[in-house]
């Protein structure tokens, strides 16, 4: 299966590969949006992957719709984005290997993400398409 990176021009792989903050938009039961602020990674498998426990809003609404929308700004230039509208899979991670990654990633000590009793899960996002701005010329 291709990486993430597959499917992203040269001039935004960098946004993906950088340790920032995205907005997940998932669609709640009443059908409107809800956005909160997450982090994601490029795993070892080439994936683009998130961490999130069953007690969020989110996991709640991607167990119910999987769509959804992870949004990058530039943190140097808020023109430059990258969108990548997907459908989410959410795999359980009872060793909460997915947590260990984001610590390294995001330079956090790992005891601060991890909560005892939390029921982890990890998101794959399956991209259906990318979208970046300015539009790449690659």
């Amino acid at each position: 299966m291709p990486g993430i990176l597959d499917h992203v021009p040269d001039s935004h792989r960098d946004l993906l590969q950088s340790p920032l903050t995205a907005t997940l938009t998932t669609i709640d039961g009443r059908g409107r949006p809800h956005s909160t602020a997450v982090w994601y990674l490029i795993d070892d498998d080439g994936q683009l992957k998130g961490s999130i426990t069953s007690e969020r809003v989110k996991f709640k609404n991607l167990s119910r719709n999987p769509n959804c929308d992870l949004f990058i700004i530039d943190p140097e230039n808020p023109y430059r984005t990258l969108e990548v509208r997907a459908e989410a899979d959410l795999t359980p991670d009872p060793q909460k290997a997915t947590v260990s990654k984001f610590a390294k990633l995001y330079n956090v000590d790992e005891a601060m993400l991890l909560a005892a009793g939390d029921d982890r899960y990890t998101i794959t996002y399956r991209p259906r398409r990318i979208v970046v701005n300015p539009p790449s010329q690659d």
